[in-house]
């Protein structure tokens, strides 16, 4: 299997994994990749996602086969029940979890590039939002930094610095909801954005990464742009 091809399912699970995670109901969807996973390993459609089980059981670290197995029987055998919902939907999703982080452990060691692994959809703050605006954004997608333009450089804003600045203004409303970040954040609070390439390889990601994330550009040249972001979960 190819670097390219190990970086299309690992975004595959990863997108289902984050899914169930967030409703349990949800875990068909690792379901769904567990079968187009199976159908590429095995060339063609066994129909059957209990077909499969052999080709991704083999698939997985060698010490985690034997998990991998008693989870996906499970998850096969209960995938039909007429009832997903409750405390049963949650057990579910939990092993159909496990058995999309075991897979993915595979998958990453088959990735060369920061461009396999990096999150390509980035979310920036503009200078004009307001600190509410940036506050509802970090909860809404469980951020804990968020990247930001001033003066033509990149930075970073930390769910610290927005809470102690959330906090500071407790009972004034102008300044949260009116006021724009340009105008309430000065550079030296904000953390000075690192960068790396799509191309480098993963090793130097290692390297380089910190509590921080980093940004993905796809080249030095003058028009450059951000492609995509990375952070140290990115490359567990």
């Amino acid at each position: 299997m190819s670097a390219d091809e190990a970086a299309y399912f690992l975004k595959l699970f990863r997108g289902a994994r984050y899914a169930a995670l967030e409703d349990a109901e949800n875990f068909r969807e690792i379901c769904f990749v567990l079968e187009e996973f199976g159908c590429h390993l095995n060339g063609n459609n066994a129909k059957s996602l209990r077909r499969y089980g052999s080709l991704l059981r083999s698939f997985a670290n060698q010490k985690r086969r034997q998990e991998f197995s008693v989870m996906f029987d499970m998850v096969v055998d209960a995938r039909n029940e007429a009832s997903h919902r409750g405390v049963f939907a949650r057990n579910l999703a939990g092993k159909s979890v496990r058995l999309s982080i075991i897979l993915e452990e595979s998958l990453l060691s088959m990735t060369v590039q920061v461009r396999h692994i990096m999150s390509e959809s980035v979310i920036f703050a503009e200078d004009f939002y307001t600190l509410a605006k940036v506050r509802e954004l970090m909860l809404e997608n469980s951020f804990s930094y968020i990247p930001v333009v001033l003066s033509d450089k990149y930075y970073f804003i930390s769910d610290s610095l927005v809470a102690r600045k959330w906090q500071d203004f407790v009972g004034d409303d102008k300044a949260k909801y009116n006021t724009r970040i340009s105008q309430l954040f000065s550079v030296e609070e904000l953390l000075k954005a690192e960068e790396i390439l799509s191309r480098a390889p993963k090793s130097e990601a290692y390297l380089k990464v910190g509590h921080l994330p980093l940004l993905v550009f796809n080249g030095r040249h003058e028009n450059r742009k951000v492609v995509g972001i990375l952070s140290p979960f990115d490359l567990l």
